[in-house]
């Protein structure tokens, strides 16, 4: 496994959809699972990102632990890119799930 980056925290903005996440907290870990870097960007920033470095570069914890995370891909709702969680082909709140700042 390569490093990737997990999202840690949200904040929103005008609404409470995922088009409306606008920015979110992240830690950079490693092959390890340590942390190396920890940040926060707008949604932009992270859309860039994710189109940048693929759909397997940035992931999200289930809110059950005992659960496995799922990979944050870029979506659009014809008005704007926003990112949204996708588990199994499916996509899955746990973006929304995370605590907000």
């Amino acid at each position: 496994m390569a490093t990737t980056v997990k999202c840690t925290a949200r904040r929103m903005a005008g609404g409470t959809g995922h088009e409306h996440i606008s920015h979110l907290w992240w830690d950079r870990v490693d092959e390890s699972g340590n942390v190396t870097e920890r940040g926060n960007c707008t949604r932009e920033e992270m859309v860039t990102y994710i189109e940048k470095n693929g759909n397997f570069s940035v992931w999200c914890p289930d809110r059950n632990p005992q659960l496995t995370g799922a990979w944050v891909h870029v979506h659009n709702n014809g008005r704007i890119k926003y990112v949204q969680t996708v588990a199994d082909g499916r996509k899955t709140d746990n973006l929304l799930s995370l605590p907000q700042k």
